[in-house]
């Protein structure tokens, strides 16, 4: 069965692993002659944004906690897209996206 790709317009559930589009990929040398190499299995994980962040209450651990997947820095939304490994993508690195085939 064909998978659907999505934009980012609707995002995955927190925590689901999907296949996810990079358009800046690949970061090294590559002489695929399509875009297969720029696909990446990944994890969807959800943070916090600014707003959010602005708006919980003062004593709130959470307010003063920082974590990879929150909007912050360089990571201009609250989400960000963790691949196999230590390494992650910043929530604006995908364009798109699609759930992985079930077996």
């Amino acid at each position: 069965m064909p998978q659907i790709i999505k934009t980012i317009e609707k995002l995955p559930k927190n925590n689901q692993y999907v296949l996810a589009f990079f358009p800046s990929l690949p970061w090294k040398v590559c002489d695929a002659e399509n875009n297969d190499h720029k696909w990446v299995v990944v994890e969807f994980v959800r943070g916090i944004s600014i707003k959010e962040r602005e708006n919980l209450d003062e004593l709130d651990e959470r307010k003063k906690t920082y974590f990879s997947e929150d909007e912050q820095d360089d990571n201009e939304k609250p989400y960000c897209w963790s691949p196999f490994g230590s390494d992650l993508f910043f929530g604006q690195e995908a364009t798109l996206w699609c759930d992985l085939p079930k077996t």
